[in-house]
């Protein structure tokens, strides 16, 4: 018997329920079970996956011997082999074999960009690949019913759609890890437009999970980095070309905000102070100077400033600053887990923070105690008073 069955029983028994309500609620929590098997759904899919990579690596072992014309032929052959098998498990109605097959197919897919490249000799950047087989596997991608599916196809497109914006606007990459702050604030304002608009199209619905899942991570990704630039006083190549994505991006981003009707006009000023605050992070000389730091651990070449006026302080500042604009906006919008690891973020932020300002109080026997009693203090300021901040977060209006 499971635990449902024990507690609609118990529930029978003391009056709660009729046994016709009994009867109803135990098949709905069934059928329920039934259609939430994702992650079996997902294992098919990932052995699926595997299976193909199985199949490639096999054939890639006696790739020299084998003639273009008969490389070019069973691969299309497949891809129509399956195009086929596709068509037919969906119109039987056996979503989760089409939603195994589409995973291969897309897979094959991006397969064959690389096969065509090596055979006809073409060059090219691996997003450029990417960027092609994201437009051509589009269509069947929004027949999958596992999100699973949508999942693997918004990670790559993402990727992909950030680095050939930078590499376009910068005209050619020539070294990654110049560009690399353009491609990491672009990457959470694109993640975040398109989860915009996937919401407001309906074709596009079963994506904008992904998309705010590659928001959040992108976003944190981006606000950590620039962040241990800024406070390591670490100079950054700036090039304007490389960063007009992330502007477009960002003002694409601020009008699909304002043109949101589930967000109040709170939620649209938060949203919008934070994305303006990143972007000028990510901006030198105008809010940081790369040459004043504060901390014990400021090198020599580096000249001492205020407690105010050191890039190393005000880096943080301004990142538990863009962290509470956010956190206000998730408890004000009921995003309970989002709020709860945003809150826990800045609470950390202080803690670091405080260690770096006071590195060589620290080292010592009674900094040690005042550091514990401090990490304590905040752990339990964080603990009882968040639910307080959340309520009064919901209860702020314009």
């Amino acid at each position: 018997m499971t635990l449902i069955e024990k507690k609609l029983q118990l529930w029978e028994q003391q009056g709660f329920i009729t046994g016709d309500q009994y009867e109803t609620i135990l098949s709905f929590e069934q059928g329920e079970k039934q259609n939430n098997n994702w992650w079996l759904y997902s294992l098919l899919i990932l052995g699926s996956a595997i299976i193909g990579l199985g199949i490639i690596s096999l054939i890639a072992a006696n790739w020299v011997q084998i003639p273009d014309s008969l490389k070019l032929g069973a691969d299309f052959s497949l891809l129509i082999l399956l195009a086929t098998a596709i068509f037919w498990y969906q119109s039987h109605y056996k979503k989760v074999v089409a939603d195994i097959l589409i995973t291969a197919f897309i897979i094959l897919c991006l397969a064959s960009i690389g096969l065509i490249a090596q055979v006809y000799h073409i060059n090219g950047r691996w997003y450029h690949a990417i960027m092609l087989w994201s437009v051509i596997s589009l269509p069947i991608v929004l027949f999958a019913r596992h999100l699973m599916v949508h999942f693997l196809w918004v990670s790559l497109f993402i990727n992909a759609a950030v680095w050939s914006s930078v590499d376009l606007a910068g005209g050619n990459l020539r070294n990654a890890m110049r560009e690399l702050p353009a491609v990491l604030l672009l990457a959470p304002l694109l993640s975040a437009s398109l989860y915009l608009l996937a919401r407001r199209v309906a074709l596009l619905h079963k994506t904008s999970s992904s998309f705010f899942f590659w928001f959040q991570i992108s976003a944190l990704i981006a606000l950590i980095a620039i962040d241990i630039m800024r406070s390591g006083g670490e100079t950054q190549t700036f090039d304007w070309h490389w960063y007009l994505p992330a502007w477009l991006t960002a003002a694409l981003l601020i009008g699909l905000i304002a043109l949101r009707r589930a967000y109040k006009p709170l939620n649209k000023a938060l949203l919008t102070a934070a994305i303006l605050l990143l972007v000028l992070y990510y901006a030198p000389s105008i809010l940081f100077t790369g040459q004043t730091r504060y901390t014990f651990s400021a090198l020599d070449a580096v000249a001492r400033a205020s407690l105010w006026s050191a890039d190393d302080i005000r880096a943080p500042a301004l990142t538990i600053l863009i962290l509470f604009l956010y956190a206000i906006h998730a408890g004000n919008s009921g995003y309970h887990r989002t709020f709860n690891l945003i809150t826990f973020l800045i609470g950390l932020r202080f803690v670091i923070l405080y260690f770096q300002a006071m590195g060589g109080l620290a080292a010592t026997g009674v900094g040690l105690i005042l550091s514990g009693l401090m990490i304590i203090g905040i752990a339990w300021f964080w603990y009882s008073s968040r639910d307080r901040f959340q309520n009064w977060s919901k209860e702020l209006s314009l």
